[in-house]
This record gives C-alpha cells, structure tokens and sequence, in this order.
C-alpha cells in the first residue's frame, strides 16, 4: 500500500494551498499575535510617561533651530538632550526604542514566514 504524502500530486492544488493558509493564520495567532499586543500595551504605556513628562512641541521646535546648522547640530541636541533629561524619560525612551525593534522583528518574521509558506503552498 502507497503512502500518500502531502507532497503528491493526488491532493488537488487549492485545497493544499487552504490548509497551509490556515496552519499559518493558526500559528500567526497562537505565537506571533499575543507577543505583539503585549509589545504594542507596552509602547502604549511608555509613549504615555513620556508624554507626561516632555513637553514635545518645545523639543520638535528647537530641533529645527539646531537644523539650521546641520545633520550634526541635530543629532548634538538630541544626545545632549537625552543625557540631561529625567532618568524616567530616558528609560522611557530606551523602552520604546526596544520594543519598537521587537515590534519590526516580528512583523518581518511573519511577512518572511507568509512567503516560505506560500511558496510551500505554490508548489
């Protein structure tokens, strides 16, 4: 007797492609969606002490008076402005930059694993 694999061409080629789309979207909500929420609650939270304690319509304005002199006047005032800012905002900031990168790790990972997939699924 032949073992049918999930690799021969018996299974018809959409209803292949309907499994795979659905093991995915099951493995998106299972592993991917709950990380991302809690990420997003987390960024939700710091943007919130952030905003309580700067005053970003003042930080936005001279940010343009240091461009009038340059990339470097620019990046000078930021660093300046974040070594002399409270410890709370720059943990904030700190915070937000690293779930900000976690947020992008995981939307690349599931955009990359769609494609592995639907490449499993087209051939």
């Amino acid at each position: 007797m032949d073992k049918v694999g999930f690799n021969d061409n018996s299974i018809n080629q959409p209803f292949k492609s309907r499994i795979l789309w659905r093991v995915y979207l099951v493995w998106f909500f299972k592993r991917i969606a709950p990380l991302m929420v809690v990420q997003i609650v987390a960024i939700v939270l710091v943007f919130k002490i952030f905003a309580q304690n700067v005053f970003v319509s003042k930080v936005l304005q001279n940010i343009g008076i240091a461009a009038n002199n340059g990339y470097w006047s620019v990046f000078k005032y930021l660093v300046l402005s974040f070594l002399q800012a409270h410890l709370i905002v720059q943990f904030s900031i700190l915070l937000f930059l690293g779930f900000g990168a976690l947020v992008i790790r995981d939307i690349i990972r599931s955009v990359l694993v769609r494609m592995v997939m639907k490449r499993k699924g087209d051939k």
